[in-house]
């Protein structure tokens, strides 16, 4: 698995950034996970040239459990290769993003500050892989 995160704006909290890099560091044995904070262009979308599938996060976005993500993280890698997350910033995406993303994906109903977000999501990744290597994180 070949898969970015792409967070608009940069993130500042140590704690954060120190337990994000702990689940990083954790998914390389089922793959290649790295994270890129990017500033924003305006309307632009800000997606990698090398993603080939697209995942907008997005609170209209379709809601999985841990189960349900691990089985399309893995349908979408096979398919797609590299794929791509998009963590917007406080006030969600511009259209033309969430227009050309393959993919919508919430993380739930509640209402999250995007570097608690990122957090959620960079967890869930991780825990996709190990629910695909049949290990014991998820119980």
């Amino acid at each position: 698995m070949i898969i970015k995160v792409v967070q608009i704006g940069k993130l500042r909290d140590k704690h954060l950034l120190a337990v994000r890099d702990e689940f990083v560091k954790r998914f390389s044995r089922f793959g290649k996970l790295s994270v890129v904070e990017v500033q924003p262009k305006g309307d632009k979308p800000v997606w990698p040239t090398s993603a080939r599938w697209k995942v907008a996060l997005d609170q209209r976005g379709e809601r999985l459990s841990s189960e349900g993500f691990a089985a399309r993280l893995a349908a979408w890698t096979m398919r797609h290769g590299e794929i791509a997350f998009l963590i917007g910033e406080a006030y969600g995406h511009h259209a033309p993003t969430l227009e050309s993303a393959d993919a919508r994906f919430s993380l739930g109903e509640m209402t999250l500050p995007h570097q608690i977000a990122h957090l959620v999501l960079i967890e869930q990744i991780y825990r996709a892989g190990t629910i695909l290597g049949k290990l014991p994180y998820h119980h």
